[in-house]
């Protein structure tokens, strides 16, 4: 990835439209660059930065909450008031200024031709990152946005209401691509495959559906299942080439690593990996999760029960695994006896997806590891596999096309290949056919003896929770609307804790705007329809 990102914002910031997160001056201004005269092209390659800078953060913000990292303090201080004004990430701010410049480009291809292909991307990364906002936060200001000129205190636009107008702006999306006769020349996701990207708007729209399947109504569906059908007839990703994903670089400055390599191989890892993630892929099979090594890597073979000790759950018989074992050094969900001096000794993230390191038994601590990826991992979006899981939910819930049983084997098969053939890694150590062929006839077995249809779909969630790893908003999402995993694993200091159906507001933003009061984190968002205290 070669950004210019010192220019690209510096011209983002210059914009004559107003911010939802700025006081701009919205009055003429000859040192200011008007919409009309900025390049649509910069525009769109600073969205796509913003795209993947919110996106990014905002997946390390449930990462901990949905385990796959430990989660070292109670749910109400780690989804706090001010988890989305990060410092660095400024999640809220950045949403906003990623609308300014989508509203841009679209003023801008009104008038020309030329940008109707822009326009339509412009309209697909917005409705992601719209959705995205509403999964997490509920209602936000949407349609007053970014225009103080108007609205000092913009209103909160329903969530329903936002996600009908995505697949509204999807379907335009489609039409504009289909219609558009230029290119762009900064495309970081599909270097301007058009196929790739209407196969992405029609991905974005299946995922859509299913993700409100329990509130259909509410984006004004009437035929979910109808509406399903018709879109399994078009083309969807199901190719590893299709995938949706972000790719970055070994690039520090400006900072283009994946965030999972800049936490875990520059100095020592501030982090715990989530113990009940880690026990799933070392012992939930009849064989070790394949993609094991390429997800977690070893630092130390050091003894976690010797020095200080460095876990301090042993012994404990409120901790559910302390210990996993063979150098597998993480934290059960809700430990907080942290600051063990064990950052240079405890499990971190693999080669897969944060551009670090395989393991291969080397015990190395992760900074001084220098046969890794340098941080050029990716952010997986909607991938092949994620796509067969959300179908094969479809057809056990809906009744939608398509055999659940295949799709689960598909779905199992698609991230199986996608990881082990990740970095081309060559090691002894990499899994063979006979490793993944075991695997999946033990989820195949489970599955076909599951009774129930909600049997089988808690089958399917699970494996779509192992493969979501990098992605933990995909298990966020479907851990509030199905309850699965079922035997994921409790906070260990409270056996009925307040799970976070949702995210607060900004507090800044609370305090900047008077139509916003701070919400809670038991609010539900408008999809969640199911019962206080569902999941914990």
């Amino acid at each position: 990835m070669k950004l210019k990102h010192f220019c690209i914002s510096v011209l983002t910031s210059l914009l004559l439209m107003g911010c939802e997160v700025s006081n701009f001056d919205l009055q003429d201004n000859p040192n200011y660059l008007t919409p009309e005269s900025a390049d649509p092209e910069y525009l769109l390659n600073e969205m796509q930065y913003l795209f993947q800078h919110f996106m990014g953060w905002m997946i390390l913000n449930t990462d901990d909450v949905m385990r796959y990292e430990g989660m070292t303090s109670p749910y109400g201080a780690i989804v706090s008031t001010d988890v989305l004004d990060g410092a660095d990430s400024a999640e809220w701010e950045t949403y906003y200024e990623a609308l300014n410049n989508a509203r841009t480009i679209q003023e801008q291809a009104k008038e020309d031709n030329t940008l109707l292909f822009h326009s339509a991307i412009s309209k697909l990364l917005m409705g992601y990152l719209t959705v995205t906002m509403v999964d997490y936060v509920g209602k936000i200001p949407y349609s007053e946005a970014i225009n103080t000129a108007e609205y000092s205190d913009p209103k909160l636009d329903e969530g329903a209401d936002l996600y009908k107008m995505v697949l509204s702006d999807i379907d335009e999306a489609l039409a504009g691509i289909e219609a558009s006769t230029f290119n762009f020349s900064s495309d970081l996701f599909y270097q301007g495959d058009k196929e790739k990207w209407i196969a992405f708007a029609n991905s974005l729209k299946l995922r859509i559906l299913v993700q409100t399947r329990l509130a259909s109504a509410d984006i004004g569906v009437a035929d979910l299942k109808g509406e399903i059908n018709a879109l399994l007839a078009k083309d969807l990703i199901d190719t590893e080439a299709e995938d949706f994903q972000y790719t970055y670089s070994t690039v520090a400055q400006p900072e283009s690593r994946h965030p999972y390599f800049t936490r875990g191989y520059v100095s020592g890892f501030g982090e715990y990996m989530g113990n009940y993630f880690m026990n799933l892929l070392l012992n939930d099979k009849s064989v070790r999760d394949p993609r094991i090594r390429y997800y977690i890597y070893r630092q130390s073979d050091v003894d976690p029960f010797s020095g200080p000790p460095y876990l301090p759950c042993q012994g404990d018989p409120s901790v559910d695994y302390c210990y996993l074992g063979d150098h597998y050094w993480g934290y059960d969900h809700g430990e907080d006896r942290t600051g063990r001096g064990d950052n240079l000794l405890r499990s971190v993230y693999g080669v897969y997806p944060g551009g670090g390191a395989f393991d291969e038994d080397q015990f190395v601590d992760a900074p001084s590891s220098t046969n890794n990826l340098g941080g050029a991992g990716i952010l997986p979006l909607i991938t092949t596999s994620f796509m067969k899981f959300l179908q094969a939910e479809a057809a056990l819930t809906v009744g939608s096309d398509g055999d659940p049983a295949t799709l689960l084997e598909e779905g199992v098969r698609a991230s199986m290949h996608k990881v082990i053939n990740f970095g081309n890694i060559t090691s002894p150590y990499v899994p063979g056919s006979a490793e993944v062929d075991t695997y999946v006839a033990d989820v195949m077995d489970r599955f076909n003896a599951a009774a129930t249809n909600e049997e089988k779909l808690d089958v399917v969630i699970k494996e779509y929770y192992l493969a979501g790893y990098g992605n933990s908003l995909e298990a966020y999402n479907a851990y509030r609307r199905t309850g699965y995993p079922s035997d994921i694993q409790v906070p260990i200091d409270d056996d009925d804790p307040t799970f976070p159906r949702s995210f607060p507001y900004s507090e800044l933003e609370t305090q900047r705007n008077a139509s916003i009061t701070q919400k809670r984190n038991f609010e539900k968002v408008f999809w969640d329809t199911n019962p206080d205290g569902f999941i914990k």
